[in-house]
């Protein structure tokens, strides 16, 4: 595992040898490929009767299914760019969170987000030990409470900006969403991403900077969401992989 250093980038929705060259070209140091998946779509945690019948009629068996998809295959050799795994789950319910974190394949990614689809998830998901990053919009119910609560099991929040890059109304909701953070939490615990597809998409570091300070952070904060607020969350899914642990410190006599 290496140290997280340099500029990042924690989601990167397709990769290529294009991509990641831009990447390298522009100065960044790490990457997060990112799948999504849709868990309200698949009835995963769903109390649905209707569903659960329909699984049935169809000899779906949930405990053997695994509902996350392995990730995106990485050809990449270049020791200039780190490349991690990233898996967005959207839900309605705990439920789902819990059946996606005894999936096999879940334990090929390195960072999970969470974006809930309803206010109440939220207010579940913020106090769980094992998101690392909350993906919500300006329409998610956010309370200067329940900001705190995630901020003390460090959970960040995300704000992308391709979307905005390209529609007016996506620029809007950008803009209102930082907003609204701005005025629940102080900004506290925000990273900046792409979302990029191609390479076009991607803006160097400098650039996603001074967009930060658009969008209501200070130089400082704007300067932490593509680094030192990257390297917490990489850190605390290293140790979430690593599990609980001790190390004993022994001072070497100095001989000189």
């Amino acid at each position: 595992m290496k140290t997280p250093h340099g500029y990042c980038d924690l989601r990167v929705e397709r990769v290529n040898d294009d991509i990641i060259n831009a990447y390298i070209e522009h100065g960044y140091a790490l990457i997060a490929v990112n799948t999504t998946l849709n868990c309200s779509l698949l009835g995963i945690g769903n109390s649905n009767k209707k569903k659960r019948k329909f699984a049935d009629c169809n000899d779906e068996n949930d405990e053997e299914k695994d509902w996350v998809p392995t990730p995106k295959l990485i050809n990449h050799n270049d020791s200039k760019l780190t490349i991690l795994k990233r898996l967005t789950i959207q839900i309605t319910n705990i439920g789902q969170l819990q059946k996606i974190l005894s999936s096999q394949n879940f334990k090929f990614y390195n960072i999970l987000a969470v974006e809930p689809l309803n206010d109440k998830v939220f207010q579940d998901i913020v106090t769980s030990p094992s998101v690392d990053i909350i993906t919500c919009s300006m329409k998610t119910s956010i309370t200067p409470k329940d900001y705190t609560i995630a901020v003390e099991k460090n959970i960040y929040f995300e704000i992308s900006y391709c979307p905005m890059l390209f529609n007016s109304n996506a620029r809007q909701d950008t803009f209102t969403l930082a907003h609204l953070l701005y005025i629940k939490g102080k900004s506290k615990n925000l990273i900046i991403t792409s979302g990029a597809a191609n390479k076009l998409d991607i803006r160097n570091p400098h650039d996603v900077m001074n967009l930060g300070i658009l969008l209501g952070l200070s130089r400082k904060l704007s300067m932490k969401s593509i680094t030192q607020g990257c390297y917490s969350i990489i850190l605390k899914s290293y140790g979430r992989k690593l599990g609980k642990s001790a190390i004993h410190l022994k001072p070497l006599k100095n001989n000189f």
